[in-house]
C-alpha cells in the first residue's frame, strides 16, 4: 500500500527523561482481592450496574464474581481455557476456546448453558457486544485469532440458561496498599493524510451461517494472526492483525477496508472506538498509543518512555485514555491534551491485562500473573 501523508511533525516534549516527576496529589490506593486457587490467571474483565466484577481464569477453569463490598467470591465452573467475559441483562456469558463454545448463566441462580460453536477451530477469543438486533436479540463479535475469523453470535433472551449448576463462594482475601505516581512526557507524532487517497471499502469473502452464528473469514495474508477487535457505536468493526494497518468491517454491506497508521513496527492491542468515528489503540511493540481518524486523515502517535506493552484502553468520564501496561507492570492515564502519562506502578510480576473504569472513576483490572483482581481509586 502507498503512503498515504502529506505531512509529518514529531514533537519530543522531553528528550532526556529518567525518572520524571512524583506527585503526591495524585496518589491512589490499590486495593486487591487475591485468587483462591493459585496460578488462575484471571483474563477477562466486566462490571454490572450494582458494581459487581467478573472475571474468568483461564487455568482455573471458572467465571468469578467478586462481591468487592463484602469481599466475597462466588465461582462457576466451565470447561477449558475460557478467554473473555460480558455481562448484559443479567446474564453472563463467556468464551470458551478449549472446548469451542459459548457458555451462558444467570449469576443470581443455578442456571447455566453452553451454544456449541458450528464451526471448527474457532480458537474464540474476545467477546464483544454489538448493536441489538431489530427483534431484541443480543449480538456478541467473538474474534477467531487462530482462523483469520469474526464470529457473529445471536442471543434470544427468550431462551434463559437451564442446565443446573450450583456455584459456589468463598471469602476473598483483601489488601490495600497507597501508589505515588510518576508523570512523564509523551513524545507525540503525527502524519496528516490525503483521504482522497484511502482505499475504498471491497467486498468480503461470503460468511458462513448457522444461526445462531454467522463467521466471516478476513483477507489477513499468510502467517497473519488476528490481534484484536472493537465494536464501534454505529456496528462496524475494527480489527488489528500484527501490521501498521488497521481493518474496519462493515458487517451490513459485508466490505472491509484498510487503513494505515504512522507506525511502521506495529502490534496494535486494545482497540477502542471514539464517539466520532476514530479509533484508539495500543502497540504492544513500542509502548504506545496511537490514534486514527479516517474522516480526517489525521494518524497520531504518544509514545510514552518505560513503557513496555499497552494492552488495553479505557476513556475515563474526562476523556482521558487509562492503560495497562503488561510488561512494564504499571496502570496509566494518558493525557493527549497536557502530553503526559500519568503511571502507577505496580509490584513486580503482576502483569496487568484488561480494565474497566466504573461510574466512580475507579480503575478495576485483572492481573494475570499476579493473580488477583485490582481497584484503583484516586485519591480526593
Amino acid at each position: 500500500m502507498r503512503r498515504m501523508f502529506l505531512g509529518i511533525v514529531v514533537v519530543s516534549i522531553c528528550a532526556a527523561l529518567s525518572v520524571g516527576v512524583w506527585a503526591d496529589t495524585q496518589s491512589a490506593s490499590l486495593t486487591r482481592w487475591e485468587m483462591t486457587l493459585a496460578n488462575s490467571f484471571p483474563g477477562g474483565i466486566a462490571l454490572d450496574e450494582g458494581g459487581l466484577v467478573y472475571t474468568v481464569t483461564n487455568s482455573g477453569m471458572q467465571v468469578i464474581r467478586l462481591d468487592s463490598a463484602n469481599s466475597l467470591y462466588r465461582s462457576w465452573g466451565v470447561s477449558e481455557h475460557p478467554q473473555d467475559v460480558a455481562i448484559v441483562d443479567g446474564i453472563v456469558f463467556c468464551t470458551i476456546r478449549g472446548a469451542n463454545h459459548i457458555s451462558y448463566l444467570n449469576p443470581e441462580g443455578t442456571s447455566t448453558s453452553t451454544s456449541l460453536v458450528p464451526f471448527p477451530d474457532a480458537g474464540l477469543g474476545e467477546l464483544h457486544r454489538g448493536p441489538d438486533t431489530a427483534g431484541g436479540n443480543i449480538v456478541f463479535w467473538i474474534a477467531e485469532p487462530a482462523i483469520q475469523g469474526l464470529l457473529r453470535f445471536e442471543y434470544n433472551p427468550a431462551d434463559p440458561p437451564r442446565v443446573t449448576d450450583a456455584p459456589s463462594d468463598y471469602p476473598a482475601t483483601q489488601s490495600v496498599s497507597s501508589i505515588s505516581p510518576v508523570i512523564v512526557p509523551a513524545e507525540y507524532e503525527r502524519f496528516s493524510y490525503d483521504i482522497r487517497l484511502i482505499t475504498d471499502p471491497f467486498p468480503a469473502a461470503a460468511p458462513q451461517t448457522s444461526p445462531p452464528y454467522t463467521q466471516w473469514q478476513l483477507p489477513l495474508g499468510d502467517d497473519r494472526w488476528l490481534e484484536d477487535l472493537a465494536v464501534a457505536d454505529d456496528g462496524t468493526l475494527w480489527v488489528s492483525f500484527g501490521t501498521p494497518l488497521l481493518i474496519r468491517f462493515d458487517p451490513v454491506a459485508s466490505t472491509i477496508q484498510l487503513l494505515e497508521t504512522i507506525q511502521n513496527v506495529a502490534i496494535f492491542q486494545g482497540l477502542l472506538p471514539a464517539a466520532d468515528g476514530s479509533i484508539w489503540f495500543g502497540n504492544i511493540v513500542d509502548g504506545s498509543i496511537g490514534h486514527l481518524n479516517p474522516v480526517t486523515g489525521l494518524s497520531e502517535v504518544w509514545r510514552i518512555p518505560g513503557t513496555g506493552e499497552v494492552y488495553d484502553l479505557a476513556f475515563d468520564a474526562d476523556g482521558a485514555i487509562w492503560y495497562t501496561d503488561r510488561v512494564g507492570e504499571a496502570i496509566g492515564r494518558l493525557d493527549t491534551l497536557a502530553g503526559e502519562a500519568t503511571v502507577y506502578r505496580l509490584a513486580e510480576e503482576s502483569e496487568p491485562l484488561y480494565l474497566e473504569i466504573d461510574s466512580a472513576g475507579d480503575v478495576w483490572f485483572t492481573a494475570g500473573y499476579g493473580n488477583y483482581i485490582g481497584r484503583l481509586t484516586l485519591a480526593p
